[in-house]
């Protein structure tokens, strides 16, 4: 097979998780760190309805910051699992009410986590990367809420991530590159997956649907600014490893990161849409 043959196959490989912390531990920390610091203030209050006594399980739990957060909000009458493909992160901790199992939503059986036994399921920036098969994670999820249960997910319209001040020397070079967020599409992601929660959980079966949406202009620099950087750099990484680093992508990499840590760029985040259901019928 000729170098363009191989280049061209690698360039159509299904996507999937796309910021895998191996290989690159230590950066992966620093940017799980800034998501936390973040994100955990905002998912708290979407919590907010969480009892004590109640039975929860956090899909793709991550470092497991929330978790945590909800072994305590539920006392030692509840119980929380949290799950994920890779558990690294989260055998650190021995709480007596927080259970860790390896489980992949798509694929693992459910009988390993106690279908139609759940008081809340929920999962956060998790669906977008399950391009193709969102909907089959939502089913499954609902699957193991009881009745009255809530489901709940928080994701992006990652293509929204853009500068607002037209006269800055980035601001052109930005666009051309970001291409209004089709620099997802291209990689075969939908770059404005997360309004699409609400009737994606009607169809799944859900009632008494809320919804809500979140976005900030921040500078370079900031918080977001950092994270959103080391977030490109991790992808960058991924497609270098895979194959799928062309150099035209190479070039965007290197228009679209710098920015990010230029204090005078001010950018709008991307919109962060936080989607809850009922499950109203066994």
């Amino acid at each position: 097979m000729s170098d363009h043959q191989d280049s061209a196959k690698s360039a159509h490989r299904p996507p999937g998780y796309r910021l895998s912390a191996q290989g690159r531990q230590q950066v992966e920390d620093e940017r799980l760190n800034l998501l936390e610091a973040i994100f955990d203030p905002l998912s708290h209050q979407r919590r907010d309805l969480v009892r004590p006594g109640w039975r929860c399980l956090e899909v793709g739990a991550g470092r497991g910051s929330m978790a945590r957060w909800l072994a305590q909000q539920v006392g030692e009458k509840g119980r929380v699992i949290a799950t994920d493909v890779d558990t690294s992160y989260l055998e650190r901790f021995t709480i007596p009410n927080l259970e860790i199992r390896r489980h992949d939503i798509l694929s693992d059986p459910l009988d390993e986590l106690g279908p139609g036994s759940f008081d809340l399921v929920c999962a956060r920036l998790l669906l977008f990367w399950l391009t193709g098969k969102q909907e089959r994670a939502i089913r499954r999820m609902v699957d193991c809420l009881r009745p009255g249960g809530w489901l709940l997910d928080e994701d992006g319209d990652w293509g929204m991530v853009a500068p607002v001040d037209p006269s800055h020397s980035h601001y052109d070079l930005y666009h051309r590159a970001w291409k209004n967020g089709e620099w997802w599409a291209v990689r075969g992601y939908d770059p404005a997956f997360g309004r699409k929660l609400p009737f994606l959980f009607e169809r799944c079966g859900l009632a008494n649907i809320r919804h809500e949406t979140s976005a900030s202009v921040v500078r370079g620099g900031s918080p977001w600014g950092q994270w959103w950087r080391q977030s490109l750099e991790g992808i960058r990484a991924s497609e270098q490893k895979d194959g799928t680093l062309t150099e035209e992508r190479a070039e965007e990499y290197q228009t679209l990161i710098p920015s990010f840590s230029d204090s005078s760029f001010w950018f709008h985040t991307a919109l962060i849409h936080g989607c809850r259901g009922q499950r109203i019928t066994s």
